[in-house]
């Protein structure tokens, strides 16, 4: 008898120590816990931040080229020109009509062929001085002259609506005083100035003056002689490509 109190005592304190284990074993896991505490959350996108987007394309090439001055000569170009030259002595003087051609030769440079034709009064001045010498004396717009011309004429920056420009070269052309029957073979050198104002993308307007100094060699025994003249013209010149 007491052999069997003692088991059932003993069966009792397994039951009661059976009953008291660590609870913490069977609490559920929290299905709502982050599986890494420490590791950081994505940052949420917001919505009014801007995009970014890629330089925009350089296409100032074109644009420079077009805003390139467009009132140059072009690569050619025509002149026609009417005014006045002043000559005396042997070099002839009066109404002068000139036709240039341009050819582009650099950015700035041109070479400016040119045809002038001088038109004056036709009165005797020449005579023989107490030397024997055949002399003459014309006035300023005396005398028959056609001369061409090679030059190189340079454009200047733009002043306001004007363009200057300057040209030298060098020409040869023929003399003749009809009531003397004198005529003569000329060579000069040419140095001109002047304005050019452009009218349409085509068409300008020009103004120059020329001053002329070389020599001529002439008929009925007068021989070398000194060539000094000017001549101031205007007209239009026309872009042709």
């Amino acid at each position: 008898m007491p052999r069997l109190t003692a088991i059932a005592a003993g069966a009792a304190v397994a039951l009661v120590c059976a009953t008291q284990a660590d609870p913490a074993r069977a609490q559920p896991a929290n299905p709502d816990a982050p599986a890494n505490p420490d590791a950081p959350a994505d940052a949420p996108a917001t919505p009014g931040a801007p995009v970014a987007s890629a330089p925009p394309a350089a296409a100032a090439a074109a644009g420079e080229n077009s805003t390139a001055s467009d009132d140059e000569i072009g690569d050619q170009g025509i002149s026609a020109q009417v005014g006045l030259a002043g000559g005396g002595r042997v070099t002839p003087g009066g109404a002068r009509i000139a036709g240039h051609y341009l050819y582009q030769l650099a950015e700035r440079d041109w070479f400016d062929g040119v045809a002038g034709f001088t038109f004056g009064s036709g009165s005797a001045a020449c005579f023989r001085d107490r030397m024997d010498q055949r002399v003459c004396s014309h006035g300023l717009a005396d005398g028959v002259g056609v001369e061409v011309s090679a030059s190189i004429r340079r454009l200047f920056a733009p002043q306001g609506a004007f363009r200057p420009f300057a040209r030298i070269g060098i020409g040869i052309g023929l003399a003749q005083f009809s009531d003397d029957d004198v005529a003569g073979l000329t060579v000069t050198l040419h140095g001109a100035g002047g304005l050019r104002v452009k009218v349409t993308p085509a068409i300008a307007v020009v103004a120059e003056g020329d001053l002329a100094l070389g020599f001529g060699t002439f008929s009925r025994g007068i021989g070398l002689e000194p060539q000094i003249g000017f001549a101031v013209t205007a007209g239009a010149e026309f872009r042709l490509r």
